[in-house]
């Protein structure tokens, strides 16, 4: 078993030998862009990769290996910004130490590396990074997870669950990595493994926690992307199918048979929200349709409006956070999950510039909590998913609940308002107003649970796609048809090639600038789930903060509200 990057692994199969992946480890980036501050400062906004290549061209390039990952990389920036890789010098500098020695030393202008030489160029003066492609910035060619799982398939044929326990050891290792209990026991380890200082490590760990994987489950669609890579860098000779080199238990469901729907036309809650876009497009284009039934929208603008319709009968389906949907199991209505939409959260937080500034690191949960201590706060409808959340933040910070006032605000527009007025100090909210409040200058991310920051009772999936039992029973069919739908729609707009339809979409259903759209789109597409099949696991820890907020009594097996179409 191996840790490699897709292209890698490409090349190795192009040489014939029969190699497979079967776990994702990197959902983004760990190679990224350092230049060198002897080569000076670049007249380049931030994160505008292509006004920095055309400053780059024909400059020295260090790369790791010749010809392999980091050099490939550097190529496909300059080629996608228009200019001629051949122009450029590629120097073989190995490792982070050589490399930074490289940059300090004037051997090279910039370079393609990893951690934590990313890091330490930073903090030790020797370089800036004028984009990130950890955070998204670059050409569409580089929309891949970067890191995967590999071995060769005779192992796979022969070992099978060895190699399934293995991939599980490894999320297992992820998860316990993201949990802020363990970040003295991580950071001692990284010391260790990286012989790194403390605070450098620290530095690490925060910029960089975020890009592992949530599932390990592989992304066709991105995998994809980094085949037509492959060919375009030569890597690869032709293009091969993901069913060619992955293997899992994932694989089977990619190309699912053929299902007859049992009702032609299904009702479904809808909200102009990112996580309701998933539905909107499966509708729009035509993935539903094509298999036979037609949807219907019925606006729900919480989770007790979903609630409501769903037990009324007015609508057949509803995206909606597992415990409000448990809470609908507490007040006696059978309702039940059949996928997970996204795999962290959607709702976040915004302080109010009014608030001001509050003295914490960025991503310190705990301290940002105590400088709210209180304060007003924000939520969509009292007693719902958003006020519980805030609560949850308090109370694992060691601060009473109840302290703070908790202000119904509704959905995105209406929240800014409160915020820019000063109603509310902060709000717990989701998009398009978390990118629209700091875009508009209205308030201030301190802490982000979308990248797994906040307390481990914070730790699950937020989005999932419910039914009644009673549906489920009686239409199986249409239920798995709608599921499939929506897994394509999720497909569709994480494949870059749609992105510009994706945003056009986001324009007319969120009402959203094209400007903010593309940070919307941009900051919440990996959210997604790339199988949409629900993690028993991390909504069993649902359960648990269910039962300890009081919105249900006792706690429930996920067999029994849970159900496979």
């Amino acid at each position: 078993i191996a840790l490699n990057t897709p292209d890698n692994m490409l090349g190795i199969r192009n040489a014939d030998f029969d190699v497979v992946m079967f776990a994702q480890i990197v959902d983004t980036h760990f190679f990224d862009i350092v230049v060198s501050n002897n080569f000076g400062q670049i007249d380049c906004a931030e994160g505008d990769w292509e006004c920095a290549m055309a400053a780059l061209e024909g400059t020295r390039v260090g790369v790791v290996a010749r010809g392999a990952a980091a050099e490939q990389i550097a190529r496909q920036l300059l080629d996608s910004a228009g200019f001629d890789p051949d122009d450029s010098t590629y120097i073989a500098t190995g490792l982070s130490g050589t490399t930074l020695a490289a940059l300090a030393s004037d051997e090279i202008d910039w370079t393609i590396t990893f951690e934590p030489g990313l890091t330490r160029a930073e903090l030790d003066g020797i370089g800036y990074r004028p984009f990130r492609l950890q955070a998204g910035h670059g050409p569409a060619e580089l929309d891949w997870p970067s890191a995967i799982l590999l071995t060769a398939r005779d192992f796979w044929d022969s070992n099978p669950n060895t190699v399934l326990h293995y991939r599980e050891a490894m999320v297992e290792a992820v998860e316990w990595m993201r949990d802020p209990a363990n970040r003295d026991e991580l950071l001692a380890g990284v010391v260790d493994f990286l012989g790194l200082e403390t605070e450098m490590a620290a530095h690490i760990v925060d910029n960089n926690i975020g890009s592992y994987t949530v599932t390990g489950v592989l992304d066709p669609v991105r995998i994809g992307n980094n085949v037509d890579y492959a060919v375009g860098r030569g890597i690869l000779a032709e293009p091969q199918q993901f069913g060619e080199f992955a293997v899992g238990p994932d694989i089977d469901a990619i190309l699912p048979e053929e299902l007859v729907a049992e009702t032609d036309h299904i009702l479904i809650c809808q909200a102009p929200s990112f996580n309701g876009l998933t539905v909107h497009v499966a509708v729009e284009k035509g993935f539903l349709g094509d298999r036979g039934v037609t949807g219907e929208f019925v606006q729900c603008h919480s989770g007790p409006a979903n609630a409501a319709a769903l037990i009324a009968g007015e609508v057949n389906f509803s995206i909606n956070t597992p415990d409000n949907m448990l809470g609908i199991r507490n007040a006696g209505f059978d309702v039940v999950l059949f996928q997970q939409i996204q795999d962290t959260h959607f709702f976040d937080i915004i302080i109010s510039e009014n608030f001001g500034p509050i003295d914490c690191e960025q991503g310190d949960w705990q301290c940002t909590m105590a400088a709210l201590e209180g304060t007003s706060v924000g939520v969509v409808a009292r007693g719902a998913a958003a006020e519980q959340i805030a609560r949850q933040l308090y109370d694992s910070a060691g601060f009473d609940p109840d302290g703070a006032t908790y202000i119904a605000t509704g959905l995105a527009g209406t929240t800014l308002a409160a915020l820019s007025s000063g109603e509310v100090d902060w709000a717990i909210t989701f998009e398009p107003g978390l990118s629209q409040a700091v875009i508009d200058g209205i308030g201030y991310s301190p802490f982000t649970l979308r990248t797994g920051q906040g307390p481990t009772e914070l730790d699950w999936p937020s989005a999932v796609n419910t039914t009644s039992r009673e549906f489920f029973q009686n239409n199986p069919n249409t239920v798995a048809i709608y599921a499939r739908s929506v897994r394509e729609a999720m497909d569709w707009m994480r494949n870059p090639a749609n992105h510009p339809e994706v945003l056009d979409l986001m324009e007319s259903f969120l009402g959203l600038d094209r400007s903010v759209a593309e940070v919307v789109l941009a900051s919440n597409i990996g959210s997604f789930s790339l199988n949409g099949r629900p993690d028993p696991r991390r909504l069993g820890n649902n359960v648990n903060y269910a039962v300890g907020r009081g919105i249900l009594e006792e706690a429930q097996d996920f067999a029994d509200f849970a159900v496979t179409p």
